[in-house]
């Protein structure tokens, strides 16, 4: 009866620091947020043609230097999730 515990007991802790080693490494990995393709899709889709830097930064992705047909660049801030845009500002040029 001891024996049958002590196995027990040992394929629990092997259960346990399986659990501990495996959800830290998923947690916080949203596939649709990490794809810079849907950012690009999403530029697009607002009228933009081109941007030189696309980075993502504490829950928002960051685009330098888009450009859309009309000639005009700016700075975008996009939400991740929603992809709202949040903040354009215009280069100046």
């Amino acid at each position: 009866m001891t024996e049958v515990s002590r196995i027990v007991r040992l394929a629990c802790a092997a259960t346990a620091i399986a659990l501990a080693t495996a959800v830290p490494a998923s947690a916080g990995h949203d596939v649709v947020r990490d794809d810079p393709a849907i950012v690009a899709e999403r530029l697009h889709h607002m009228g933009f043609v081109e941007w030189r830097k696309l980075r993502w930064d504490h829950g928002y992705w960051k685009v330098d230097d888009a450009r859309r047909t009309n000639g005009h660049v700016y700075d975008l801030m996009i939400e991740a999730g929603s992809f709202d845009l949040v903040r354009l500002k215009r280069e100046r040029g």
